[in-house]
């Protein structure tokens, strides 16, 4: 006996994830001349003092990386 398959073509919105439960966006940064690395924070201005005050002990460190982790949710578009 053979399984049989349904497929069909569906159309999905992605959009960020908006329920109450759903974590927070988080922020990061990363130095690109010695890689130090912030903590990961919720408040992006929390991360963004950090690189500036590791900039002001390390005036030759002005590059810096972000990671932004964000969730997101797919929905079936009717």
């Amino acid at each position: 006996m053979s399984a049989r398959s349904v497929m069909r073509f569906a159309d999905w919105t992605m959009r960020p994830e908006t329920a109450s439960e759903a974590p927070a966006m988080v922020h990061e940064f990363q130095c690109t001349t010695c890689c130090a690395t912030s903590s990961p924070d919720e408040d992006f201005e929390t991360v963004r003092d950090w690189a500036f005050h590791h900039t002001g002990r390390n005036p030759s460190h002005q590059g810096y990386r972000e990671t932004v982790t964000r969730f997101w949710r797919m929905t079936l578009t009717n």
